[in-house]
């Protein structure tokens, strides 16, 4: 029986404020639900617009100045929104009946490939000609034909606008006239575009026009067929302002669930969908990849965070187990914290000094970065360096292709990577030849660096495992305490917290479940989250003891990986261009200490858009340490990690925490150096349910394929 007011259950009442485009359809009830419509700028995300990664954009266009702005460039193809100035009227009985002034005219751009209006209009038509054959047994007569062409165009163009109103808080509001439900009496079609079918880009009609005055136009010169997408521009669309109701937008956009049914027969994740299986979570992280937006910016325009907890900066400290509740649960404040970020934001930012109160850590990660500068400067400069390393290959004695070590060169030198593995046995560093460039030292301030990241790492899978598995009550059961022993703490069955098995849930009792057996869950769930981060999750060391099967092999699966980006295209007018492409991590977290050069860009759940977390950091830094009198010791960014969400944690976070979409940009000004750490699975270690994350009864259907599973 789940708590109404769990931390979870809290967040994910804010996670349903849009909708995605039929054409892009991809996340789970439990994930924010994507759009592809600028909507109004909120105070927490201080939201600019973008064209998502399915949209056919120019990237050298200037900027949109944001939603429901008369100043917008309204052109067909785009995807906009603005109130109409041709007509400030409404119908009495068109406007709500509570007599608010809610009812407005609105002129909407729409663009086919992100709103799917060819396959929307495919399946339209062939749901018409279902029911016309049966109507008209002896053959469909002539004259119908465009009759059902134009139906089916209309009927596509006003779901996709009703669809786009949504998004922004508006309703079509077509009243109660049934005249107002015919073709065309939804709005004034202004301009129609047709779209190559196989390129997705504007294309010529049949009769050789770029653009249609009508829908009727574009189907009898411009030669139309359904599953043919279209861009459109629709003028004095009536709409009201109303509360997102999600499921009743479902029902109005397919009553008899047909295309859903397709939908899940292909694969496609669907709003309300839980990821189902391993197969739906590639697909549910590739659309989102897909789906994200494609141009970039320099530092001054991008998004730096919002006012809410979740861009908050967090202490490390706070994340230590030693910070968990006398009682074993997880301390609520951080757990909200932590939670909130990766959930909304897609990563936490970790300051390691706890505001320069403890610099060990900080300490660590200066070398390490002075051992990065040094090789990528070595490398560079001296091609006898670059010799010395190894080119990316499986590390020696591995029997998986997925541990490399060695060093790669991409883009004409653009794109250099050093990847990096610990030696289970001694801790030594991967490839050995690294430390002839850096020197012994700046080989062990890559351990270092790598020990600290992954301690950090783990403690912010445990506190999100722990707390997916309460809010499930997947070690919830009802009069499983029932007794008190006479110091007055509580006790499982009769037996004391340390005595209780992590996994052993007592047999059902019945009744609703007390205050004792709620806390009790909520020890076992973070207990067990531990046992999963310190057997499962690869932290470079030998696993300790024979309690579970395992074989992990001799070089961790973790990789440590030296990167320098750069942007050598001086001809480009972009100011800034993605050179390392959005991407889903196959990890738990991974762990991006924060660069003197931004350039790291992170899908932000809630507000839409690409957020640069680095540019966060700097500000926390800058409050914290105004006079820069800690640089002497070491620089501001070494205070800061970023950490992402992978795959993984998407698991065993039961769908709760989606997978990171992330991307790396850079100006032509300077290069980008990173180091993050991706913290995989140990091999050969089993995902054993029952032990780290509770009872089957109550795992989900990703859960119970996972379980048993070799990582």
């Amino acid at each position: 029986m789940a708590k109404a007011t769990s931390a979870i259950a809290l967040l994910l009442l804010s996670r349903v404020s849009s909708f995605t485009p039929p054409s892009s359809l991809t996340r789970s009830k439990q994930q924010y639900i994507q759009h592809s419509f600028q909507r109004p700028t909120s105070s927490s995300c201080h939201h600019r617009p973008t064209s998502l990664r399915s949209t056919s954009s120019n990237d050298d266009d200037d900027e949109d100045d944001g939603m429901l702005s008369d100043e917008l460039e309204t052109v067909v193809g785009g995807n906009w929104m603005k109130r109409s100035t041709s007509i400030d009227f409404m119908p009495a009985e068109m406007k709500n009946s509570a007599g608010d002034d809610d009812s407005v005219y609105m002129d909407v751009g729409i663009n086919g490939e992100t709103f799917g209006t060819g396959e929307l209009s495919r399946r339209m038509h062939e749901a018409m000609m279902k029911v016309a054959m049966n109507k008209f047994p002896k053959g469909i007569p002539e004259e119908l034909g465009d009759v059902y062409l134009l139906y089916s165009m209309d009927a596509s163009a006003k779901e996709a606008v009703k669809v786009a109103m949504d998004s922004n808080g508006y309703a079509l509001n077509l009243g109660d006239l049934e005249a107002m439900q015919d073709e065309g009496a939804w709005g004034q079609i202004d301009n129609v575009v047709l779209m190559d079918p196989t390129t997705g880009e504007p294309t010529k009609g049949e009769d050789g026009s770029d653009s249609y005055n009508s829908f009727m136009e574009a189907i009898t010169d411009g030669g139309w067929e359904p599953g043919e997408g279209f861009n459109f521009v629709v003028r004095e669309v009536p709409g009201r302002k109303k509360a997102m109701d999600l499921e009743a937008l479902l029902k109005a956009l397919d009553p008899d669930g047909t295309m859903w049914e397709e939908a899940k027969e292909k694969g496609i994740m669907m709003p309300g969908d839980d990821v189902s299986s391993l197969k739906e979570l590639g697909n549910d992280c590739e659309q989102r990849v897909k789906s994200a937006p494609l141009e970039a910016t320099d530092e001054f325009n991008a998004f730096r965070g919002g006012t809410t907890k979740g861009y908050n900066v967090m202490s490390r400290s706070a994340l230590l187990k030693g910070n968990r509740n006398a009682d074993g649960t997880e301390n609520q404040k951080t757990l909200m914290h932590v939670m909130d970020s990766l959930c909304n934001h897609g990563c936490l930012i970790v300051d390691m000094t706890d505001e320069d109160t403890a610099t060990n850590d900080a300490t660590k990660m200066s070398k390490m970065w002075e051992t990065t500068t040094a090789f990528f400067d070595k490398v560079i400069n001296d091609e006898n360096a670059v010799n010395t390393i190894p080119p990316m290959q499986q590390a020696e004695g591995v029997g998986s292709s997925h541990a490399m070590v060695g060093f790669a060169s991409f883009k004409d030198g653009e794109n250099q990577f050093l990847e990096t593995r610990i030696r289970r046995s001694d801790g030594a560093l991967l490839p050995e030849e690294t430390s002839s460039i850096v020197g012994e030292d700046g080989a062990k301030s890559m351990v270092d660096a790598f020990n600290v990241m992954s301690e950090i790492g783990k403690d912010i899978v445990r506190i999100a495992t722990a707390a997916s598995s309460a809010e499930a009550d997947a070690f919830l059961t009802a009069g499983s305490v029932v007794s008190q022993e006479e110091e007055g703490s509580p006790s499982i069955a009769g037996l004391s917290f340390e005595e209780a098995s992590v996994s052993g849930i007592v047999e059902e009792e019945g009744g609703d479940p007390s205050e004792g057996d709620i806390q009790r869950a909520e020890i076992l769930a973070s207990d067990a989250a531990i046992l999963l981060t310190e057997e499962i999750m690869d932290d470079g060391k030998p696993l300790q003891g024979g309690e579970i099967e395992h074989n992990e092999g001799p070089v961790s699966m973790s990789p440590h990986r030296m990167c320098r980006y750069s942007n050598n295209d001086k001809s480009s007018k972009k100011k800034a261009s993605e050179i390392f492409g959005a991407h889903t991590d196959t990890s738990f977290v991974t762990i991006v200490p924060a660069a003197k050069v931004s350039g790291l860009e992170v899908l932000d759940e809630d507000c839409q858009q690409w957020y640069r977390p680095e540019l966060n950091a700097r500000q926390h830094a800058k409050r914290l340490d105004p006079t820069g009198s800690m640089d002497a010791q070491f620089p501001w960014h070494s205070r800061y990690l970023i950490v992402m969400p992978g795959e993984l944690l998407q698991l065993t976070s039961r769908n709760n925490i989606p997978a990171a979409v992330h991307r790396v940009v850079a100006t032509t000004d300077t290069p980008r150096l990173s180091a993050p750490v991706l913290l995989r699975a140990r091999p050969g270690t089993k995902m054993d349910v029952e032990r780290y994350m509770g009872g089957l009864g109550k795992a989900d259907s990703l859960l119970l394929e996972s379980n048993g599973m070799k990582m």
